[in-house]
């Protein structure tokens, strides 16, 4: 989208010249077309760079973006479409850089809703389940998941919590049943499970136990029945021989 390129495809297709004042600055609406004549883009050149609305087009004819430009970056809302004309992204971009909202879609149906500075995921990211609830939230810092990580069912109810650390698991870790009880206990340490693991039934009690270092089983992973009663268990891996 540089000048050259602007200038040829104005002239190619005879782009009418806006009127600026003398000491204005140079404007052109231009329409770029590809051999078989269909268009490809169309927008405006002020000084031999896009500049105000643009768009770029499908095979179909139909948009596949529009977008607002400034010095020949995006800059301010796009939005990009499938072949069908259905909106499959909304975006925020600060000179040429993604910074604010991105919302994405499927067949019509919100899909997430993440939040950008400076080009990086940062803040929340919502993800959305099928039937449009909210199925995950997650947070971000400089493009890694950074802080809680919330996950829900399709009926809103909190399934797991989890905490991350420079893109790692790094925390505790919950999970839950739909009635709300505890499913699972654990602990993770840079990515790896680290101490206790514990599974529950929905009554509370203990249906599994095991103890990890480094991500690697140490103690038995003993499984019990409602009763308190062993019923199996996982020994820990054998020392390698050197």
């Amino acid at each position: 989208m540089g000048a050259a390129v602007g200038a040829a495809v104005g002239a190619a297709v005879g782009a009418a010249a806006d009127t600026p004042g003398a000491e204005g600055p140079a404007e052109i609406r231009v329409e770029e077309r590809d051999a078989q004549g269909r268009i490809v883009q169309s927008g405006r050149l002020v000084d031999g760079v896009f500049d105000g609305d643009f768009i770029t087009y499908g095979e179909s004819g139909r948009p596949a973006m529009r977008a607002r430009m400034r010095g020949g970056a995006m800059h301010g809302e796009a939005r990009h479409y499938d072949e069908d004309g259905n909106v499959v992204q909304v975006a925020e971009y600060v000179n040429g850089v993604l910074h604010g909202t991105s919302t994405f879609y499927a067949q019509s149906q919100l899909v997430c809703r993440l939040s950008y500075r400076g080009g990086e995921l940062e803040g929340p990211s919502v993800y959305f389940a099928t039937n449009g609830t909210v199925a995950a939230v997650m947070q971000y810092r400089a493009g890694k998941r950074e802080g809680e990580a919330v996950f829900y069912s399709p009926h809103g109810v909190v399934l797991r919590r989890e905490v991350y650390a420079a893109d790692r698991l790094h925390g505790p870790a919950t999970g839950f049943f739909e009635g709300g009880a505890v499913s699972e206990k654990s602990f993770f340490k840079d990515g790896l499970l680290e101490g206790e693991l514990l599974r529950f039934f929905p009554s509370g009690k203990v249906m599994q136990r095991g103890v990890y270092h480094r991500g690697v089983l140490v103690e038995p992973l003993r499984t019990f029945s409602e009763g308190g009663k062993e019923t199996g268990a996982i020994q820990p891996p054998k020392p390698q021989g050197r």
